[in-house]
């Protein structure tokens, strides 16, 4: 029995540093960005990110990337 998986899904997130609160912490927000082709590589996606920065109010924190698989088990 093999086991694969199959990327189905992926999300590209850029978490943003707003400001702060009344407490002196900082505070965030994050953009996502839904449906991004499963197949890209990292390297692209950096290249994107390095743009999108630029055109944002503030500054970048950190930027991730959520992927959704199927799981399946097969028969040899």
């Amino acid at each position: 029995m093999a086991i694969t998986a199959q990327r189905i899904n992926s999300t590209l997130k850029m978490q943003f540093e707003t400001g702060m609160d009344e407490f002196g912490s900082s505070t965030y927000k994050t953009k996502s960005f839904r449906n991004v082709r499963t197949e890209a590589t990292t390297e692209s996606l950096y290249e994107i990110v390095t743009k999108l920065k630029d055109l944002q109010q503030h500054p970048l924190v950190k930027v991730t990337r959520d992927d959704e698989s199927l799981i399946e088990t097969t028969e040899e």
